[in-house]
């Protein structure tokens, strides 16, 4: 398929959406982020298991702020679903896989 046949079926408006797209993703880890700062805190607790919950936040927190281009890179190229829960979900599988990798290292 030639460049020209290809440039007609996405059409004028595809540039657009697709700034939508990546809009819609920036947004969606920005709240990811301040979601999980909150949960920071919890660092500081007396308990163990919060302590523990807090400091995967902080992991989380680091992984979408040092890698926020690249997932919304990764997402459009994969065409993730526009719902919050699509987002959350690929984010969460991501960070899985980041720190599985480190791990096995």
């Amino acid at each position: 398929m030639s460049d020209g046949r290809r440039r007609g079926f996405f059409g004028p408006g595809w540039g657009a959406f697709h700034d939508q797209q990546k809009s819609y993703y920036l947004d969606c880890i920005d709240q990811e982020i301040e979601n999980y700062s909150c949960k920071v805190v919890l660092t500081n607790s007396r308990s163990k298991n919060l302590r523990q919950y807090g400091g995967e936040a902080s992991q989380k927190v680091q992984f979408l702020t040092q890698n926020k281009d690249a997932l919304v890179q990764e997402m459009a190229v994969q065409n993730v679903s526009l719902r919050p829960h699509a987002v959350h979900q690929y984010l969460l599988q991501r960070f899985s896989r980041e720190t599985s990798a480190y791990a096995a290292e």
